[in-house]
């Protein structure tokens, strides 16, 4: 866990300048399809329901990873109904022939009930201390997932994640990995290019966690985002986006890793739903 000199912050501070993921690029690869925008509006102890727009990643049908900050209200509350987003860039043609971008737009939109798992230690924490309960830069994760069936992504490819081995040698070798953030973000950005990506250049592991201080930086909205990895060729979830740190003296970006939190969580889900790259 971070000392308590540090604090994890979101950036409130919104203006036409800010750009969500700086220094990122719009995206429209189809490899980025399973990455979504999730809201779950859930009561805080007072009673006010707060709305909280984060990114999330299908791994199977019924299955997406996120930010555990990103649910932790619907999770205390079990007021669990979450939408979510799918979406694309549409252009359309003028009449004098031209083709133009117009945006990034829904494609479905539709709720789930559903089943929210944390890392142990986390749940262990909220189950003693309720919303005054701090996420640690490890622990930043949660498992989404529902047994009713999903039309609205019939077609949709997954993504996959690092396996427990992959990400040993990883840690490992954290310099020789390419990492590359995908987001979608509505708040922080000052164009219609919603869906961007960017790459880690300046990285380093610290103790569960991705510590960047590269040219990429998240803002406010880009929560839970998956940071893929490339390995042999193939691009894997090895992280997702929990927010900046920061000291009096610096500031950085975190990124909570997937592994060995996923495989774990995954032990609770009925026998059908077990993910084949955790057996």
């Amino acid at each position: 866990m971070l000392k308590s000199t540090i604090v994890l912050i979101a950036l409130a501070i919104w203006s036409a300048e800010s750009l969500a993921l700086t220094n990122s690029t719009r995206d429209e690869s189809v490899e980025w399809t399973p990455v979504v925008q999730i809201k779950s509006e859930a009561p805080d102890s007072t009673g006010e329901s707060l709305p909280g727009y984060c990114n999330a990643t299908f791994i199977a049908k019924n299955i997406l990873v996120t930010a555990a900050h990103c649910v932790k209200l619907a999770y205390i509350s079990k007021d669990t109904k979450l939408n979510i987003q799918t979406g694309y860039y549409k252009y359309v043609t003028r009449p004098d022939g031209q083709v133009v971008r117009i945006g990034y737009v829904p494609k479905e939109k539709f709720d789930k009930h559903i089943n929210i798992e944390f890392p142990k230690s986390l749940s262990d924490k909220i189950a003693k201390k309720g919303e005054k309960a701090q996420i640690g830069p490890d622990e930043d994760f949660a498992l989404l997932w529902w047994e009713e069936s999903t039309p609205e992504i019939e077609g949709m490819i997954e993504s996959q994640f690092v396996t427990k081995l992959e990400h040993a040698e990883i840690v490992k070798n954290i310099k020789n990995y390419p990492f590359k953030v995908v987001s979608i973000n509505m708040f922080s950005v000052s164009t219609l290019d919603y869906k961007r990506s960017g790459d880690l250049s300046v990285v380093k592991w610290n103790n569960g966690y991705i510590h960047s201080k590269s040219l990429v930086r998240v803002e406010e909205g880009d929560s839970g985002a998956p940071v893929f990895v490339k390995i042999n060729n193939k691009m894997k979830i090895f992280a997702v986006v929990k927010g900046r740190a920061s000291t009096v003296f610096d500031n950085w970006d975190v990124y909570p890793a997937v592994n060995p939190h996923l495989c774990t969580l995954n032990k609770k889900m009925p026998s059908t739903m077990l993910l084949q790259s955790c057996l």
